[in-house]
């Protein structure tokens, strides 16, 4: 987190950034001839093994999600210029988990461990499907199911791996060997906030006592605005590094992708 007070001016103007790059997200997911895959690329082979559950196709899913949560961020903090106590930090952790997903599959450089982590995504998902929606949609979520294991039969990964799915933080731990930020910490901060937690609230935001009637005291809290957009910009930053190596498995060049700024410094 930011460990010095930075002012206004330096805050409004990192909002703007992170404004301008999420917006050239948005239109990115917009365009349907953004995000493809290059003939003889290692995301090429892997959507030829994995069809129909193509990496690709979950990666780029994942990459909407993302920016779909940045952008209700930038809708409420840039545009309408208002601040939550924890909305922002809802949205962004949403932001980074699903980020952190798409990194544990597609960061591994064999390949075998990309098509067990694809495969146990999807699994998950229909478990998941099943678990809250199958009594409206019959048998689709286990017939989908056993598709997934057939395949990972087929392919020689690891079948049991893939029937247990996976538990929601394995892919937040396991990002952190793909990228140099601490993921695990940043998540757990945000799901303070997203979950209501009082050490969340009562320690990470601004407090200040009010006297009422009858000589009562109650505590407001209010955001810090430091605070406010660490999170937020930390999210983009993972996203962009999570979309290098998508263009990286995807056969492309490395090329500029938007940015917003170095962000607020952690030392």
């Amino acid at each position: 987190m930011p460990t010095r007070r930075y002012d206004e001016s330096e805050i409004h103007e990192k909002w703007l950034e992170l404004g301008r790059a999420v917006d050239r997200l948005v239109e990115r997911v917009g365009d349907p001839n953004d995000f493809g895959v290059l003939p003889g690329s290692s995301m090429a082979g892997d959507d030829r093994r994995l069809h129909p559950f193509e990496i690709s196709q979950a990666i780029r899913h994942l990459i909407n999600a993302t920016v779909d949560q940045l952008h209700g961020i930038k809708t409420l903090a840039v545009d309408a210029q208002v601040q939550h106590l924890a909305v922002g930090s809802t949205l962004a952790r949403a932001a980074l988990e699903n980020t952190a997903t798409a990194l544990w599959m597609l960061g591994p450089t064999k390949r075998e461990t990309r098509l067990e982590r694809v495969l146990r995504w999807h699994m998950r998902n229909y478990q998941d499907e099943h678990s809250t929606v199958g009594h409206l949609v019959g048998d689709a979520a286990k017939n989908n199911m056993k598709t997934v294991l057939e395949l990972a039969g087929e392919l020689g990964v690891d079948v049991s791996a893939v029937q247990r799915g996976y538990r929601i933080t394995t892919p937040i731990d396991g990002a952190e060997e793909f990228t140099s930020m601490n993921v695990r910490f940043m998540w757990s901060v945000a799901s303070g906030f997203a979950h209501g937690r009082p050490w969340a609230y009562q320690g990470l935001l601004q407090r200040r006592t009010l006297q009422v009637a009858d000589g009562e005291t109650v505590v407001r809290l209010t955001p810090r605005t430091e605070l406010a957009i660490w999170l937020p910009l930390q999210a983009v930053h993972l996203l962009g590094e999570l979309l290098r190596l998508r263009e990286q498995r995807a056969g492309y060049p490395a090329s500029p992708l938007p940015t917003a700024g170095p962000g607020l410094s952690n030392r």
